[in-house]
């Protein structure tokens, strides 16, 4: 088995505004960088030997408050792109679109002009395939979709099946070798979800 150590960003000033960011290139508030500190001992202790990070700023900034900042950094790791919704506020789609809002955090709508939670799970799935052919355990930094879009071709957990990823939190998946490579059921084990080195309140959407 291998093991996977899933990092999402601390927040930024858009998440606490509860503004959708998508693949804008927003980096962390102080706050976040707290957040993210204060994960760093949690994650030490696993020893990471592979560390790799999407290339926006919030992730890089949270491997560097981990203490990783020279890690490699992949734009494959990148949030998943939401066109048209990009800066909207979540309160104002609750308002004036709620179906389609709450679906789309279930993983079952794409916004306008968007990329969708499948397209988003056939980058995380390439990526994933080649970070654990590196040592283990590999550490990867990035953001709530790409999270829940590993939880869902690792493990079958889809989005409508977990609570949201909470900033600077930390989620370990063991992975059996080549399960990847096979597509076989059963080839990974949750060992811990939703992790931080502080109290998390609600998480706002990425």
């Amino acid at each position: 088995m291998k093991r996977l150590l899933l990092v999402r960003h601390g927040e930024t000033v858009w998440n606490s505004e509860r503004r959708l960011q998508g693949q804008e290139d927003i980096p962390l508030s102080a706050r976040g960088i707290e957040q993210a500190r204060s994960l760093a001992p949690v994650v030490r202790a696993f020893a990471p030997a592979t560390v790799v990070a999407s290339d926006l700023k919030r992730a890089h900034q949270t491997a560097e408050a981990l203490g990783y900042g020279a890690c490699k950094l992949d734009e494959r790791l990148r949030e998943a792109h939401l066109g048209a919704w990009v800066g909207l506020r979540a309160a104002d789609l609750l308002r004036e679109e709620p179906a389609s809002y709450l679906a789309w955090r279930e993983g079952t709508l794409t916004p306008p002009e968007g990329e969708s939670f499948e397209q988003l799970q056939v980058r995380t799935l390439a990526v994933l395939q080649d970070v654990l052919r590196e040592p283990g355990p590999v550490l990867v930094v990035t953001h709530g979709g790409v999270v829940r879009a590993a939880l869902a071709q690792l493990l079958g957990l889809y989005p409508d099946r977990i609570v949201p990823v909470s900033p600077a939190s930390l989620t370990i998946v063991d992975v059996e070798a080549g399960a990847l490579e096979t597509g076989a059921k059963g080839g990974a084990r949750l060992h811990s979800f939703n992790v931080t080195g502080y109290d998390a309140l609600e998480p706002a959407p990425d």
